[in-house]
């Protein structure tokens, strides 16, 4: 078979899948809805289970453009009020480069669109069937932005159950540290609507195979008329901020951009940025707390510290905890062959980011090094604190206090919930604590007013 006869061939089976579907639902769709999104990497485990968001929404889509307007009133206290996001020429108002990301999948893999962009990709091709439920699904392929694009079309109804996007997220902190990854978008209660045309009225999505959001739509409309002029206005404060978040993203950040390297005491160097690396520096070398951000940055913290520590080879990366977005700088440690001192319990999941070439379990109190700057690794646990790690200085009375510290803003105090796991753990091992500072960039504080 020659290669025109199986493009064609290919796209007789897109051209199918849009027929199926009915008319093109007109030029404006408008949807309500509620769904639940998980905060993957944002919890005690790095593997879950996950702390869920939840929200109703309704949602405005100019198809022909490709921009959205979106309205989300959150359910959980804690999240604030109403909020409206606005994506329109590649810039997102009230929104980051990561959330940019999000919604930019979302809009692409919807049905329609994803038949679309198959439709008009030269490189679409077959790559296969697959089995579910009893039915078979003809798989096509083609290159989409940084990755490629998958759709699962069901042979027996031709329509597009299954949209698949494989592709890398160097400005996400979350998604970065896993190289290429995998978001299916599964549509579920197809529904005709007047007109003719169907429509999935629940979205069930993941990541990776880990749940990522599960919508469901109670109304969907359409209309051929275009959205007011205004829907998608996007101000210049607003497209600013926008840029600016792009540059702050992990591919971007580099030491010295926010602020200079500064000692904490001699031989204790703390590299503020998004968050802080700190670097020890050792009679027999130096260890690295933390390898935040990107590959890079981990790179151009080694570059810093040997300038200030020159001839001292890294000898210890220490993990306080795991997760997603402080792991940006792992595999690149690991590709480096720098031995791993971690919290036992998060050993699984760091080794199915690649292979180590040595991890400390941190099950108890484990010593590195000697001298001024000896450090004593201890597990914090707790509720909040449960995979989590304390580097101790015991000639200093200095505590690391991993992601414990938050000071409450504009009150006086700390967060309660991990002051409280890190305070207990300090009194657990009769540590003697003068000062603490942590993995984000503020600090050190007076440990007697941490524990006030």
């Amino acid at each position: 078979m020659g290669p025109m006869l199986c493009l064609l061939l290919q796209l007789a089976l897109v051209d199918s899948a849009r027929h199926a579907m009915g008319p093109e639902p007109a030029r404006t769709v408008r949807i309500v809805g509620i769904q639940h999104t998980f905060l993957l990497g944002n919890a005690e485990r790095a593997d879950g289970p996950w702390r869920t968001f939840y929200a109703r929404f309704a949602a405005l889509y100019d198809a022909a453009d490709g921009h959205l307007r979106l309205t989300s009133q959150p359910l959980n206290t804690g999240f604030g009020g109403q909020q409206v996001a606005v994506l329109s020429d590649s810039v997102m108002a009230s929104g980051s480069a990561s959330s940019y990301e999000d919604w930019m999948d979302r809009i692409n893999a919807s049905p329609e669109r994803a038949l679309a962009l198959a439709a008009s990709s030269p490189s679409v091709r077959v790559v296969g069937t697959k089995q579910r439920y009893g039915l078979t699904f003809d798989v096509v392929e083609f290159p989409w932005r940084n990755g490629h694009m998958r759709i699962e079309l069901e042979r027996e109804t031709h329509l597009p159950d299954v949209v698949e996007i494989v592709r890398a997220y160097p400005k996400d902190f979350r998604r970065a540290p896993f190289g290429d990854v995998t978001t299916r978008f599964e549509y579920v209660d197809w529904q005709i609507h007047p007109g003719g045309w169907w429509w999935p009225m629940q979205h069930k999505v993941s990541l990776d195979g880990e749940p990522l959001r599960d919508v469901t739509i109670d109304t969907v409309t359409a209309s051929d008329q275009p959205a007011p002029a205004d829907s998608f206005a996007i101000s210049d404060s607003a497209r600013a901020q926008f840029m600016a978040s792009r540059v702050r993203s992990p591919d971007r950040i580099r030491v010295g951009t926010t602020a200079a390297p500064s000692e904490l005491a001699p031989g204790i160097l703390r590299i503020p940025e998004l968050w802080a690396m700190t670097v020890v520096r050792q009679d027999d070398g130096l260890v690295i707390f933390e390898a935040h951000q990107s590959a890079q940055f981990l790179h151009d913290v080694i570059d810093t510290a040997r300038r200030r520590y020159p001839g001292l080879p890294v000898k210890a990366l220490v993990m306080t905890s795991d997760p997603w977005a402080h792991l940006g700088g792992v595999r690149e440690a690991m590709a480096l062959g720098i031995p791993i001192y971690v919290n036992a319990r998060s050993i699984p999941f760091l080794t199915k980011m690649g292979k180590a070439p040595k991890f400390v379990p941190i099950t108890g109190k484990v010593t590195v090094g000697a001298g001024a700057n000896r450090l004593e690794l201890y597990p914090v646990g707790g509720p909040y604190g449960e995979r989590m790690t304390m580097v101790y200085f015991p000639e200093r009375r200095l505590l690391y206090g991993a992601d414990l510290v938050f000071p409450n803003d504009p009150q006086p105090g700390y967060d309660p919930t991990p002051a409280t796991d890190l305070r207990r753990a300090v009194d657990r091992a009769h540590l003697a604590v003068d000062s603490v500072f942590c993995v984000q960039r503020y600090g050190p504080f007076a440990w007697s007013d941490f524990v006030r």
